[in-house]
This record gives structure tokens, sequence and C-alpha cells, in this order.
């Protein structure tokens, strides 16, 4: 029941692939899952995109918000990897995609482990 969002659908993978990608390259073990939730309120007239895994979650040192009140991991070259080269980018394209789209990207980890990231996206119809 979600609604048509009136974007083109690459912008839309240019948000979600990178959140995926994310999840995949900080598995700690083959068997990570990775689920893609949809949730929409008419009444609210909102929309909720959930990205989902079952690896170790996010770096606590990443989820802490600058000045601005943005979280480390949406900031341009942020990266725990070791091979930074051409790394810390992809969230916070995504971060920055979302803002211009008027969402609202956000991510924190599971209780039970795992990233969580939510996409809000408000005055839908």
């Amino acid at each position: 029941s979600f609604p048509t969002l009136h974007i083109n659908e690459y912008v839309v993978w240019e948000i979600l692939e990178p959140l995926i990608q994310n999840s995949i390259d900080h598995a700690v073990d083959e068997n990570i899952k990775i689920w893609l939730v949809t949730r929409f309120d008419p009444d609210k007239k909102r929309g909720l995109i959930e990205i989902l895994d079952n690896g170790p979650g996010i770096n606590h040192s990443l989820l802490e918000k600058n000045e601005q009140g943005i979280r480390k991991i949406f900031q341009e070259n942020i990266t725990t990897k070791t091979d930074d080269e051409n790394r810390g980018y992809g969230c916070f394209l995504a971060y920055e995609i979302c803002l211009r789209c008027g969402w609202q990207l956000d991510v924190t980890n599971k209780p039970d482990g795992g990233a969580h990231f939510f996409i809000r996206i408000t005055g839908l119809s």
C-alpha cells in the first residue's frame, strides 16, 4: 500500500544501495541477512523504508552526532575500514540525497544486534 514516489528510481537506488552494501561490507560472516521493510500510514501521509541486518551493527563511534546533529556515519569520508581508498562516501551520499528529496535518514543498532537504517518520507498521498 506504499504510494508511488514521484522520483526517478535511480535516485531511490542511490539511497538504498550504499546502505545495503554497508551491511554486506561489515558482515562478520557469510550468513548476513538483510531485510527491506516498507510501511505507510495513510492518515499521517508518512512512509517509512527500513533496512535491517543481522550483522554486528554500527560502530558506536559512528552513531555520535556532530554539532549540526548529523551522525558521524553520514559525514563525508568517514569509514572504519582499514583500506580507506574511495571509502566513506556511500552513507554520506545516501544521506545527502535524502536531504535533497526532503526525506530523513537515520540509523541505530537493533537491541539484538545488527544495523537498522530508516528513511522517513512525509507528505505522501
